[in-house]
């Protein structure tokens, strides 16, 4: 190799080391951590009070609305077989 390549070479690798060494090694593992590390499962509270008919169907009106304005059309398709009685009221108004 010529002197001025191999210069440039070094030249490159001191800078480069000079760069690394700037870098905070603690936040970059702590980070490398977090994304490696497993979440744990979000613990589901089953509740033994009773619900009302009427929370049920504001439940799945407001599931359906937000498929609906999404645009999941396939996910409402869904939703109108899974609850099929609940339809009813939604189709006599559209017509």
């Amino acid at each position: 190799m010529e002197t001025e390549v191999l210069l440039r070479i070094i030249a490159i690798a001191i800078a480069g080391g000079i760069l690394l060494s700037t870098v905070s090694w603690a936040d970059v593992v702590s980070k490398l951590k977090t994304w490696f590390t497993r979440k744990p499962k979000p613990k589901v509270e089953i509740t033994k009070d009773e619900t009302s008919f009427l929370e049920i169907v504001e439940s799945w009106h407001t599931l359906r609305h937000q498929c609906d304005s999404y645009g999941l059309t396939e996910a409402v398709e869904k939703i109108d077989e899974v609850f099929p009685l609940l339809n009813v009221e939604e189709e006599d108004r559209n017509v």
